[in-house]
């Protein structure tokens, strides 16, 4: 997914907050690089912080901890009897008085062991004892699931899978995701429209995979930090990932197509120098050099919310000109902030990734990364996404047609957004997400189906 503003972020890093602060998930601290990744453990729990005033409302005084919102099914908190409204107070001994101390405490714990916990409830405080699970693993009555890894210089890295019962070699499609720092291994949520689009491949014949992202899920303790790695690493393990599958008995290492949702599309051209693929799918992706960019969706972002024509136009100039400072002039956000005020807030998104990473991305020419791919190209477009550009899928089908005639097609979705959902526009997808258009799958498998 690409970066941008206020509302880059509800698309690219919503996911990641919700891992972080909704779900009190962690990770597993114990294996070594040489060995199999296990699963992280699994807390639980929707929680947020107490406020001053929240204390207040609830009596609490000087008592601190973090409000337990919700229960989820199947997880370590249910088994242990947490109840919504509970104040967890502290986790094996420590102290928590926010989510990211829970997560603190969580880090470091493995699946099996025994833990202490304090909650208080009802004006009294229980102490108790409880196991910690895993993180539980999708299931499906007619596919096969697999969680694997692989290892590249950052690390290990899990990959999901998901594949048809039957025996022989397969067809693979490799889903690599956006910008954000978000994990793609989410069982509770399986009605996500990247699992959603894999499950439909799966059971027309596809092995299908999910590369995690550096640093999330599972790989979190194992393999640098998402917000760390730069462009290339964050690539460098893509390519390991890919590697990894074409060595599987099961994978038809001559029939691999990498799928890039949103940045997902710039990484795939990339791999493609590295490893031989079939043919690349990009959907909702960027095309064109990062300002211009920035400018055209800048546009198509004062649309969805319904700004005046004027209000646009300054929202482009002040992000090219931040733009600017932050990429040409090398400034950092702060330093830039105080030459226009505003791009503090503008540019404040860039810093949820590395300077590095940011630095790499500018400097593709992302028409040139693709000359030298030989393959079978599909360029996506939900005419609902204002996140992504139209135009920027023309860019790219008609470079890689420019260079190896008639191997790129570029296909419109209706009522598409970026994230796949369904939405009637632009000022729709960006009021909520809708379920996930299934329209998105019929047509990536129709192409799929052509390249056999």
């Amino acid at each position: 997914m690409l970066t941008g503003n206020f509302d880059d972020t509800q698309y690219y890093f919503q996911a990641m907050k919700k891992t972080l602060l909704v779900l009190a998930l962690t990770w597993i601290a114990s294996a070594a690089f040489c060995q199999q990744l296990q699963r992280r453990v699994y807390l639980g729990i929707r929680m947020e912080n107490l406020t001053e005033d929240s204390k207040k409302i609830m009596g609490l005084g000087d008592l601190n901890g973090v409000l337990i919102r919700e229960v989820l099914p199947r997880s370590t908190a249910e088994a242990a009897k947490f109840k919504k409204g509970d104040i967890l107070l502290s986790l094996d001994g420590a102290g928590v008085n926010s989510t990211q101390s829970v997560l603190s405490v969580l880090a470091g714990k493995n699946g099996g062991q025994s833990f202490s916990y304090e909650i208080y409830r009802e004006k009294k405080t229980i102490k108790g004892k409880a196991v910690f699970k895993t993180f539980p693993e999708e299931k499906y009555a007619d596919l096969d699931v697999e969680y694997t890894d692989s290892k590249s210089a950052i690390g290990m890295q899990r990959t999901i899978i998901t594949k048809p019962k039957t025996a022989g070699k397969k067809p693979v499609v490799a889903f690599i995701g956006g910008i954000g720092c978000y994990s793609l291994d989410m069982p509770m949520d399986t009605g996500r429209s990247e699992v959603q689009l894999m499950l439909r491949l799966s059971r027309a014949g596809f092995l299908c995979a999910r590369l995690e992202k550096p640093g999330m899920g599972d790989n979190a303790r194992h393999c640098k930090a998402c917000n760390e790695v730069s462009f290339k690493e964050e690539t460098d393990g893509y390519i390991a990932a890919v590697q990894a599958l074409k060595a599987r008995s099961d994978v038809d290492s001559n029939a691999v197509f990498i799928f890039g949702h949103s940045m997902g599309g710039v990484f795939a051209p990339l791999i493609a120098q590295q490893t031989a693929l079939k043919g690349i799918i990009a959907y909702g992706t960027l095309g064109s050099n990062f300002i211009e960019y920035i400018a055209k969706t800048r546009r198509t972002i004062g649309e969805a919310y319904n700004m005046s024509p004027e209000e646009t136009d300054e929202l482009v100039k002040d992000f090219c000109e931040c733009s600017g400072y932050y990429f040409v002039e090398k400034m950092s956000t702060a330093e830039a902030a105080k030459k226009k005020a505003v791009c503090g807030e503008y540019m404040g998104i860039f810093d949820l990734r590395s300077r590095a990473y940011n630095d790499e991305l500018y400097a593709l020419n992302i028409p040139g990364i693709w000359k030298p791919f030989t393959g079978k190209a599909l360029l996506v477009w939900g005419e609902s996404d204002y996140i992504s550009a139209k135009e920027d899928h023309q860019i790219i089908s008609g470079a890689v047609n420019y260079y190896h005639k008639g191997n790129a097609e570029m296909i419109l979705v209706r009522s598409a957004d970026h994230a796949m959902n369904t939405a009637a526009g632009f000022a729709e997808s960006q009021r909520g997400v809708g379920p996930y258009n299934p329209e998105v799958g019929k047509i990536i498998l129709d192409w799929l189906k052509k390249q056999a």
